[in-house]
């Protein structure tokens, strides 16, 4: 990672996983990666991202381990749904799927830069 560019870089090159259905939001970081553990227990511990999604669909979890640890990412959309699968044959394409997710990787978006003003404006 390059240290000019935000820490959400870091997902860009990586491998991902995404879990299809909705994934229960109250599960904490142990049973999330138990989860990914259980999918691919190679990959989960060789810093693949997987990715699960809230019943709103509104929030994603990115789970990663990295060096010693696992890193758990939330995003949250305020005015729009993510397309999600409900199961592995539905018919979102799966190159749709996966570009939307790397493009969350790749750039944030604007919610964080209007936060960013709404903080500032608070101070």
């Amino acid at each position: 990672m390059q240290p000019d560019k935000p820490f959400i870089h870091a997902l860009e090159n990586r491998r991902f996983f995404i879990r299809t259905g909705s994934t229960d939001f109250r599960w904490g970081i142990d049973m999330l990666a138990a989860c990914a553990v259980a999918t691919n227990s190679d990959a989960a511990l060789s810093g693949a991202v997987f990715v699960f999604c809230s019943k709103s669909r509104n929030q994603l979890r990115f789970l990663f381990w990295e060096g010693t640890g696992w890193w758990l990412l939330t995003r949250k959309i305020l005015t729009q749904r993510f397309m999600w699968p409900q199961q592995n044959d539905d018919n979102i394409s799966r190159e749709a799927l996966f570009e939307q997710v790397r493009s969350l990787a790749a750039d944030p978006g604007e919610y964080r830069t209007k936060a960013l003003r709404a903080c500032s404006q608070l101070s």
